[in-house]
């Protein structure tokens, strides 16, 4: 019985479809950034010999500790628990406030502190952006406070998974970070309809680049992801291979099939992840009001606070309180098209009347105000003034046009490397896969 089971996890392993392979590979023409720090110092006597300054400190036994924010505990709340004395660690934040954002400080953050032989606080640490730390220290009585960059390194991560019940959760639990699911989503969004055509024998791939940590006992946060350069949907057998191209002079990156055709399109159809198509264009008899009349747009379910994206470029008409629509947002695009998002929770920072928005950024959030039942977003699109299915928009036109003479031979060249790269990471799954199996059979022939 043990054998059969062996060989059955022998085939299964030569079959896998969930793969994750990580390649280490240098920035092109950089490298890794190097340490720097800058120094505040607020003197406690000013009158201090600049000789003395320099006399070895910590002759004492000292202790280091690692402590984390509790919820709804505040840096004074963590240190107290540790025995710090308070007079010290008042003085201690007040030197950090200009270095950091204490309001913002949240639970699990992780701290590290020196404790002398009296158990004094003599140094503090703490990381405040991926890579970024900023660390006091007490000498001769005055807080010396500093901000370092840590070493990174450039990793190029590939990832093949099945989409499984849902492609950002499958995602999320095969270790991709969050800000490539969302992009990789909203990329795709252009080409395939979430609502309807995923199954869940369908195939996500994805190469992006993130900056790792050298040293990575310094910081929770190991890893902080940078660009999606590879983008591949199978979606019922038929594949999505999108690469991403940034032309000479041009501001945003973009992505494009192998030939050049881009693959964004003018407006987004659906201008949130992860969320339930409940309720379609047309004619329908309205919940609360319970007579029919032409439901202007699509109802979207999902959860309460969930980030809503601007369907394409343009400037915000009205962000505010919209009567039935309660907090809404209507934006402007070209070519005589408008956008509506309504029933929010609240608006983005920053957003209000004549905001200027990027296709793909957050102006909002999910929610259940207005003449509504249950949290939902409603989104409308117009067109010259009336209102369209945005199931069935045709914006393609209106997109970038497809790549063309030098732009389309340096963009080739850009797909000839990823191919490469993707040949390279596929022969070292094999590999392990052979090992792995190879492994198993030994097992059984014993």
């Amino acid at each position: 019985m043990i054998k059969n089971g062996l060989l059955m996890a022998a085939a299964l392993v030569v079959g896998v479809a969930c793969t994750c392979e990580k390649v280490v590979t240098a920035a092109p023409g950089s490298e890794a950034p190097k340490p720097h720090s800058t120094v505040g110092k607020t003197p406690i006597d000013s009158n201090i010999d600049a000789n003395e300054a320099k006399k070895p400190k910590n002759t004492t036994k000292n202790s280091h500790k690692t402590l984390k924010l509790a919820a709804g505990e505040n840096l004074i709340g963590v240190l107290r628990r540790y025995d710090v004395n308070t007079q010290q660690a008042m003085a201690l934040i007040r030197e950090l406030k200009p270095w950091l954002d204490l309001n913002k400080l949240t639970a699990g953050k992780q701290i590290q502190i020196t404790l002398n032989e009296q158990g004094a606080l003599t140094a503090f640490s703490i990381g405040v952006r991926f890579a970024t730390t900023v660390t006091a220290t007490l000498e001769d009585g005055d807080w010396q406070v500093r901000d370092s960059t840590l070493e990174t390194e450039l990793v190029d991560e590939h990832i093949r998974i099945n989409v499984g019940r849902s492609l950002y959760n499958s995602a999320l639990d095969a270790g991709v970070a969050v800000e490539v699911i969302q992009r990789a989503i909203a990329v795709l969004s252009h080409r395939v309809d979430f609502q309807r055509s995923l199954q869940d024998t369908d195939v996500f791939e994805v190469i992006y680049q993130s900056a790792q940590l050298i040293d990575t006992h310094q910081l929770s946060k190991k890893s902080e992801a940078d660009k999606v350069n590879f983008i591949k949907l199978t979606v019922s057998g038929v594949p999505h291979l999108l690469y991403r191209y940034r032309g000479n002079g041009e501001s945003q990156d973009r992505f494009y099939y192998a030939d050049g055709r881009p693959v964004q399109s003018f407006l987004l159809k659906t201008p949130l992840n992860g969320a339930r198509l409940s309720s379609t264009f047309g004619r329908r008899k309205h919940p609360i009001l319970g007579y029919s009349r032409l439901h202007k747009g699509l109802d979207f379910g999902a959860a309460v606070g969930t980030p809503i994206f601007s369907a394409g470029d343009g400037k915000v008409l009205k962000a505010s309180w919209g009567g039935s629509f309660g907090n809404r947002i209507v934006i402007r695009h070209a070519n005589g098209y408008q956008s509506l998002y309504a029933h929010l929770q609240g608006f983005a920072k920053g957003i209000k009347a004549g905001s200027e928005v990027s296709q793909g950024e957050v102006i909002g959030y999910l929610g259940n105000t207005g003449l509504s039942q249950a949290p939902h977003l409603h989104f409308e699109v117009h067109k010259d003034g009336h209102a369209i299915n945005p199931l069935t928009l045709k914006t393609h036109r209106y997109s970038a046009g497809k790549l063309s003479g030098a732009k389309l031979e340096a963009f080739s060249q850009t797909v000839a490397r990823i191919e490469a790269q993707l040949k390279h990471s596929y022969s070292k799954q094999n590999e392990q896969s052979e090992f792995v199996f190879n492994q198993i059979i030994k097992e059984y022939q014993r």
